[in-house]
């Protein structure tokens, strides 16, 4: 907060806060399709590992590998492509 009571960016304050528990809200419901994989215990506890080494949950770490391997494949440019822009099929 400034001086004068406003909300300073990048401060942490109430808009800030709002914009992006608004831009969480909105990711969160564009996720509404799941994808399940078979895996041997000893690969799932591998993943969790590294997931948790990165400090992110399984999902959110599949999530970005996915998303990693479609730019490699340049099916997307950025991750925004993903939240949104990505709608079709591959020919």
């Amino acid at each position: 907060m400034s001086s004068d009571g406003s909300s300073v960016k990048g401060s942490g304050g109430k808009d800030e806060f709002t914009t992006r528990t608004q831009y969480k809200l909105r990711r969160r419901r564009l996720k509404t399709e799941v994808v399940a994989v078979r895996l041997m215990p000893g690969f799932k506890r591998i993943l969790e590992q590294l997931a948790r080494n990165e400090g992110l949950d399984l999902s959110a770490w599949m999530r970005n590998l996915i998303i990693k391997e479609l730019k490699v494949k340049g099916i997307i440019r950025d991750s925004a492509s993903a939240f949104g822009a990505v709608e079709g099929t591959l020919e």
